[in-house]
């Protein structure tokens, strides 16, 4: 059964023809950057490691808390990949116990070259030394050699065993390239890295991670290759002896750079910058991922509690009735829907701080909104980085917003000893960049959106490409500003012969004839519209040999395995060449990597403004550490694929990795239309995931919850689970923000000491105690999964509560019709729940219910963090300990925010008695000592579990510390 909404098509066509006259000769112009072959598959390459001198130490100086020491070349220059430099500085700094940093960066640098080495703590948390530090004092040890030249390693105090070992290679320290060679351990375990889509959580020995922020518009999901975020770091784990130890290592620097895991060894190559390496002690793996976020990148933002809602937003809702009517089908539906997004179609003419008024018109958007925010919904709309940049010529066209930043001479720069702004090609046609290093840019950007918002009231944004991307090569508009409005240069979603037919997986036996008429269609679109053959320059094979005393950063002699045909860093995005305004013109070779989070430092700024004393709301396509102290981040366009939804479950836990901790995907799949099996089976998934958002493109079928009855039926279930644990998911979010606790979690994190769990990532765990284990095939009504710590650990089955019965290490089939996802509760837990209401607001002022999972001893513990949900400093919080023993619930309260809401039910999985069940007949409750009456209360017992009801008249839940005793 599929239901329709009224103006939305079967394929859901743009309304009337894209009025953009495509430019062939910017179209053109992404075939100027020549093709090269990346040094990593060219097998004439040099190998910087057999030829180049390395360096000798002198000058040692050695302290409580630091080693410093000159670096000096040790041989003739070898100019692998650039010019080398012949003096360093060396500094180690023991920051903490669990902290050592070590930094290696020219000796000698002018006020204006700094930039190209270190990164500015603008663009980039730094660590510092905690009072009281010591190199005697800290779990870490430096040990260096002179021999042949300088190396060093990095050491576990305990154990003696090297973490980071770089003895038996050469440092290499050139302007263009840097290279250190790691040992490894046999069959290591390395995590992390992001932003890749991969098909495993934990990476392979033979792999090489690229970072160099790009966006792919034909290709956003390229497996194993850069993507739009930079993390260069990554969590290693060590078993041994029924035991394991983990330890996090970062490296601090955000130019272009290649991470080479091989058999042996670990290779880290960058095409600029400095070594700047953090090593983190652990030993647990939470323990490690907590001190990166504490000690260097900040520890994740609080998001406002409605975050947590369910999102829902497609490429194609024409109008201010279509947003409303998708509200409807929810609501008809009788699903949570949080918040209604828009992607670019609310813009005028893609213009960002624009709205199309013959679409959505001011005054009827102003309605929507009104009666939008009085039901406790939101509206979150897209916001892209570039401004459109109006025709001179041409006095109707114009942009207010470029016109108040061009007064201000924000725009990033054309660079080659230009001064003339940077003019490239983004969704409106020709587009300019605020710079925001540039001091006025954040006045700029905060006051473009106060007007919006006394416009059209949004709730915040989602930022998109904010890798900087630009679809043409170098500044394409310089001189044709005459030529707007221009067409991207390729065809949008939508346009003839763009329409998309692609069905996932399985989709051929569910729905045959379905099927075979797709596949018609487009063969017959493939015939009516063939794909044009491109041309991408003269393929070089080999290097571009360094030459001396020059840096090309245009086409810089190492050359980066990226993503895009040609491995050109001039493909869709702002050249290398353009500079900042930052008092060195510094230029986007040294910042490109930066740009994600220097504009979600300006949006969250500017939403501090416009929303005053409440946390912004954003995402942010773009990220880099440091980035997750403001802001979650979207797994990109995703593909309505099956292979696609698995691999969003090692995408989030490596986000993990990286201290951001809110994140989701497009729901469903954004390219390609998804079919009534997949869509249930993601969002049956993603309803675990921190951002819960369906989206997807407008050439494809519309997929939202309610088109289809299963999906709709599967979607009421699982997002009663989702709602029940809104609480504990929310008090997750504040051990991360305070403790740098993840929130997602691989099940070796939670036990770390069982090597069987280092591959696992079909399934996974919220917190320390909900296990997911998602249907992640077609035509399946089964799951497999493994239930970690058993015989030790308790399961219990969240739906039934029933304790689960599987030996250790058994990979247990678990039934999975279509409208059910297999759940489980980790004995020993207490999770504080209130039952759903139609949004978060809703749900929260609803009764509370106690879950009580017992362990092996008869015992559990659980926490509950309060406030207001919107605070961005609440005044009035409340922290709860709950701890169940000797047949007796206790909470621990503190702190003064007043939930007024009652405790309605108890309900205790796991107790037994003689091997028998509960036959409890009477409670015992007081609050703050005193004793209170309990005369409505009843017990039951079902499937092993008790089952404590008509607790509402007795206390509020967490109004003071309560005591309630079974009998």
């Amino acid at each position: 059964m599929r239901l329709t909404v009224a103006g939305q098509t079967t394929l859901d066509q743009p309304p009337g023809p894209n009025t953009y006259t495509p430019t062939s000769t910017l179209a053109s112009t992404l075939n100027l950057a020549p093709s090269v072959t990346p040094n990593i598959l060219d097998p004439a390459a040099p190998d910087a490691q057999t030829f180049c001198p390395g360096y000798k130490a002198t000058n040692v100086v050695t302290s409580d808390d630091t080693i410093t020491a000159d670096l000096t070349l040790a041989g003739a220059p070898c100019n692998a990949y650039g010019n080398d430099i012949s003096d360093l500085k060396l500094q180690v700094q023991y920051q903490n116990a669990a902290q050592l940093n070590v930094k290696i960066f020219p000796k000698f640098m002018a006020p204006g070259n700094r930039s190209l080495y270190i990164l500015d703590d603008s663009l980039s948390p730094s660590g510092s030394i905690s009072t009281g530090s010591t190199a005697n004092g800290s779990d870490l040890v430096f040990e260096w050699c002179n021999e042949p030249s300088f190396q060093f390693r990095v050491k576990r105090v305990q154990s003696d065993e090297a973490l980071f070992d770089t003895f038996g290679s050469i440092l290499v320290f050139e302007d263009q390239f840097l290279e250190l060679t790691t040992k490894m351990v046999p069959n290591y375990n390395i995590y992390g890295l992001p932003e890749a889509i991969r098909g495993s959580f934990r990476l392979p020995n033979q792999y090489t991670q690229t970072f160099w922020n790009q966006y792919n518009e034909m290709n956003d999901q390229p497996i194993d290759a850069n993507m739009h975020s930079t993390h260069p770091v990554y969590l290693e784990t060590r078993y041994g002896n029924s035991s394991s130890k983990s330890h996090v290592v970062y490296g601090r620097n955000l130019h272009g750079q290649e991470w080479l895991l091989r058999p042996e060894q670990l290779i880290y190559r960058t095409i600029g910058g400095s070594f700047d390496f953090y090593f983190f002690s652990g030993p647990s793996p939470t323990q490690a991922l907590a001190q990166q976020q504490l000690g260097v990148i900040g520890t994740p933002v609080m998001q406002p509690y409605w975050a947590l809602g369910f999102h829902q937003v497609r490429w194609s809702y024409q109008n201010w009735t279509v947003l409303q009517e998708i509200i409807d089908g929810y609501a008809a539906a009788n699903i949570q829907l949080e918040a209604i997004w828009n992607d670019l179609d609310y813009l005028f003419q893609y213009r960002i701080f624009s709205h199309d008024n013959n679409t959505y018109p001011i005054d009827e958007g102003q309605a929507f909104l009104a009666k939008l925010h009085a039901n406790g919904q939101y509206w979150m709309p897209i916001l892209d980085p570039n401004v459109y940049v109006p025709d001179p010529t041409n006095g109707t066209d114009a942009n207010p917003t470029y016109d108040r930043g061009k007064a201000l001479d924000i725009y990033i720069k054309r660079g080659e000893g230009h001064t003339d702004d940077y003019i490239g090609i983004q969704w409106p046609g020709f587009s300019v960049w605020p710079d925001f290093l540039h001091n006025a840019s954040q006045d700029f950007w905060t006051n473009e959106m106060l007007m919006y918002h006394e416009q059209l009231a949004f709730d915040g944004w989602w930022l998109d490409i904010n890798d900087l991307s630009s679809w043409c090569t170098g500044s394409c508009g310089t001189g044709r500003l005459a030529d707007q409005p221009v067409h991207v240069p390729f065809k949008l979603p939508g346009e003839p012969g763009q329409i998309n037919y692609d069905y996932p997986e399985g989709f051929d036996q569910t729905n045959a004839t379905e099927a075979a008429s797709a596949s018609a269609a487009s063969a017959s679109q493939a015939s009516a519209y063939p794909t044009p053959t491109t041309t991408v320059g003269t393929a070089t094979v080999g290097f571009t040999s360094a030459t001396p005393g020059v840096r090309n950063i245009t086409f810089p002699p190492y050359v980066l395995n990226l993503t895009l045909e040609g491995h050109s860093l001039l493909r869709e995005v702002v050249a290398p060449y353009a500079t900042h305004n930052d008092g060195y013109n510094t230029t986007e070779y040294e910042l490109h990597n930066t740009y994600g989070y220097a504009s979600g430092q300006a949006t969250y700024n500017a939403l501090l403004s416009v929303f005053p004393g409440k946390r912004p709301f954003f995402l942010s396509r773009s990220t880099s550490p440091g980035s997750g102290a403001t802001t979650g981040h979207w797994g990109g366009d995703t593909n309505s694929r099956w292979g696609n939804m698995y691999m969003t479950i090692p995408e989030a836990l490596t986000f993990s990795v990286a201290g951001i901790p809110y994140f989701g995907v497009e729901t469903c799949g954004f390219n390609g239309n998804a079919d009534m099996e997949l869509c249930t089976r993601w969002m049956q998934l993603s309803a675990f995931f921190p951002l819960y958002r369906n989206h997807n493109s407008r050439n494809t079928i519309a997929q939202e919850a309610f088109r289809w009855a299963t999906t709709a039926e599967a979607t009421r279930r699982v997002m009663d689970v989702r709602f029940r644990l809104l609480p504990y998911q929310y008090t997750l979010f504040y051990a991360a923000h305070k403790r740098g606790e993840t929130v997602l979690r691989a099940l070796s994190w939670n036990f770390p000491d069982d090597e069987s769990l280092k591959s696992i990532d079909n399934q996974f765990m919220l917190g320390p105690s909900i296990l997911i284990t998602p249907v992640l095939a077609p035509l399946l009504r089964t799951s497999q999964g493994v239930f970690p710590g058993v015989p030790n650990t308790r399961w219990y089955d969240w739906y039934t509560l029933e304790e689960v019965q599987v030996q250790p290490g058994q990979n247990l089939t678990l039934d999975a019709p279509l409208e059910h996802v297999p759940v489980h509760v980790r004995g020993g837990s207490i999770i504080a729940s209130q039952t759903p209401g139609n949004t978060t607001k809703m749900t929260r002022m609803n009764p509370w219910t106690i879950l009580i999972a017992l362990d092996s001893q008869q015992e559990a513990i659980g926490e509950l963090y309060l406030d207001d949900g919107l605070s961005q400093e609440p005044t009035d919080i409340k922290e709860v300990k709950l701890a169940y023993a000797n047949s007796t619930l206790t909470t621990s309260v503190s702190g003064s925010y007043d939930d007024t809401n009652c405790l309605a039910n108890i309900t205790i999985a796991g107790w037994n008695e003689n091997g028998g069940h509960a036959s409890w007949s009477a409670v015992e409750v007081s609050v703050g000592g005193n004793s209170v009456e309990s005369k409505e209360v009843k017990i039951t017992n079902r499937n092993g579990a008790v089952y404590v009801t008509g607790l509402e008249g007795v206390a509020k839940a967490f109004d003071g510390n309560l005591s309630i005793t079974f009998k």
